[in-house]
């Protein structure tokens, strides 16, 4: 088992404006945001070298989408939390990305407390199944 930097994350989102608007949040959460991508591919690189506990990720981006990302950054480890971000909320995209094993989505335009709620949500959940398993 991978063991897991508690309380870093990863944002990957092809805005910037996005990306530096969750750094913020994430940190004003007590977070440390130890790596920022524009793309999944960057973002499976950096989650190699960071193995951080939480990845906040977008959907829809150019050359390596979120759910090739995802795909990919669970072969990394499958504890690390996954929260997708999107602005589509009932799409075929948000299943497929539940069903390759996110662990909660939000919603742009988003708020802190989303984000907090996604998180928390996801932690517990995998409590559960840890006491579980």
């Amino acid at each position: 088992m991978t063991q897991l930097a508690k309380n870093s994350v990863v944002v990957v989102d092809d805005e910037p404006m996005v990306r530096d608007l969750l750094k913020e949040i994430l940190k004003d959460m007590g977070y440390q945001v130890v790596a920022q991508a524009s793309n999944g591919q960057l973002a499976f690189e950096k989650v190699k070298e960071h193995k951080p506990e939480i990845v906040c990720l977008d959907i829809s981006m150019p050359q390596v989408n979120g759910l090739d990302a995802l795909a990919s950054i669970k072969t990394v480890s499958s504890d690390i939390i996954v929260i997708m971000v999107t602005a589509i909320s009932d799409s075929s995209e948000v299943q497929q990305a539940i069903r390759t094993g996110a662990d909660g989505y939000i919603l742009k335009p988003f708020t802190g407390l989303q984000i907090h709620e996604a998180i928390q949500k996801a932690r517990s959940k995998r409590q559960q199944a840890s006491k579980k398993g």
